[in-house]
């Protein structure tokens, strides 16, 4: 493991075992963040972002597995570890910002009981210095008033507020890894820069690692460092995000891209990626775009490609690319 690195997936295969069957929703999936680094993962509903998370997190539910592959964390395969060791890591070394902050708090305690709580546990302090913490960390994620927000149950607070009370819960212990399941998702744009600056003061203050996922590419373009592109449980393409905006090379990637609306471009119609993800139950043979894909080859349908490093360690997995592998 390379001595940047904070993490590395090797080869995660996770699948969920329902009445259906058996579910590959993440199937081989590799990508690896640095110390300090912001890696955002894109895609659309389907492919396999949130069960990434979970799977790093250990937080998949009781029909969700990790079939196979390795998640090194600080030189340590996590896989490997018991679910009490895992708990120690959870929320202390690695920390997670869920979607919905109102589903992910707990209605029935106030903000500061579930902020102290936390820190009770990792950092092994009394009552009242965990107070004292949480306060501060309520200050820090811009909070006002913070001592009476302390006091306070998440249904009184605004969807913006519960959002930075969650990232002060993911923040009080002072995780190295921060994972961010679209937590601006449900924000105002407001709201939504004042939430992702304060991600970027964490990025700069605490060399704070991010795991950032999301649907939105203004927001990887204002994020991230690097970006993995996600369909059907796969990396599409991984590359930095400067050459992901100006070299973009798989046709999904391409097809979100024209399909994101630009304020400096008037157009009557935006492009729409036609068809809908494959159902997991069922994915096409060969390459899982080639049901949608404008560029389709007979070799496509038939035989699925490999990730290729084309140039600087931009990696595609499309036919159209073997040549340049």
């Amino acid at each position: 493991m390379d001595r940047e690195s904070l993490l590395e997936v090797r080869d995660l295969k996770t699948y969920f075992y329902t009445e259906d069957g058996v579910i590959p929703s993440v199937d081989g999936v590799s990508f690896t963040i640095k110390k300090g680094e912001t890696v955002a993962v894109v895609g659309e509903s389907g492919s396999g972002k949130s069960v990434t998370s979970l799977s790093i997190m250990g937080l998949l539910d009781a029909a969700g597995k990790i079939e196979s592959g390795t998640i090194i964390f600080e030189g340590n395969d996590v896989t490997k570890l018991s679910k009490k060791d895992r708990r120690k890591l959870r929320g202390n070394e690695m920390a997670m910002i869920f979607q919905e902050p109102l589903t992910s708090l707990n209605p029935l305690f106030t903000v500061g009981n579930q902020i102290s709580e936390a820190i009770k546990i990792h950092q092994k302090v009394d009552k009242k210095e965990a107070k004292k913490r949480s306060i501060e960390i309520l200050k820090k994620v811009g909070i006002a008033r913070a001592e009476k927000i302390y006091h306070s149950y998440p249904h009184l607070l605004s969807g913006g507020m519960r959002q930075r009370v969650m990232i002060a819960i993911a923040l009080s212990c002072n995780p190295k890894l921060l994972i961010a399941d679209e937590p601006t998702t449900a924000l105002d744009v407001t709201i939504q820069a004042q939430i992702l600056q304060l991600m970027k003061e964490l990025i700069k203050d605490k060399q704070t690692s991010i795991l950032f996922i999301t649907h939105d590419l203004g927001v990887v373009a204002e994020m991230a460092d690097q970006v993995i592109v996600m369909y059907a449980g796969q990396v599409v393409e991984y590359t930095d995000v400067f050459t992901l905006f100006k070299e973009a090379a798989h046709p999904y990637t391409k097809s979100l891209l024209a399909s994101t609306p630009k304020i400096h471009e008037q157009t009557e119609k935006l492009q729409v990626i036609e068809g809908t993800v494959p159902n997991p139950n069922a994915m096409p043979s060969g390459c899982r775009f080639h049901t949608r894909c404008p560029y389709v080859m007979e070799k496509c349908m038939n035989n699925e490609p490999v990730l290729t490093n084309i140039h600087n360690r931009h990696q595609v997995k499309c036919w159209l690319y073997e040549e340049e592998g």
